[in-house]
């Protein structure tokens, strides 16, 4: 492998030296994403992009690197405001797609 190759692949966001040496949670710095979920029945997303998929079984969400997908039944948008949303239903599973 080429040096200039190696040291692309090895490159680190300024906001992730940062998240590791003063030891702050990626959420709170922006592009974060934080997710709250209240039991098995609501859920809060905040900093995504955009809504993907929209069922009543799978709601599939754009993040900054990837994906947000959130399976279940009965699933609904209950409010949707600049990079944050809510999603009422019942929840079965929560998965992350890498870009």
């Amino acid at each position: 492998m080429k040096r200039n190759e190696k040291h692309q692949n090895s490159r680190v966001s300024f906001a992730e030296k940062i998240n590791k040496t003063l030891d702050i949670s990626p959420d709170i710095l922006p592009h974060g994403t934080m997710i709250s979920i209240r039991g098995r029945s609501s859920m809060s997303v905040n900093g995504n992009i955009g809504i993907l998929l929209y069922t009543p079984n799978e709601i599939k969400l754009s993040m900054h690197k990837g994906a947000l997908s959130i399976k279940g039944s009965r699933l609904v948008c209950a409010s949707y405001h600049t990079k944050e949303i809510r999603i009422d239903g019942s929840i079965d599973s929560i998965s992350f797609e890498e870009a």
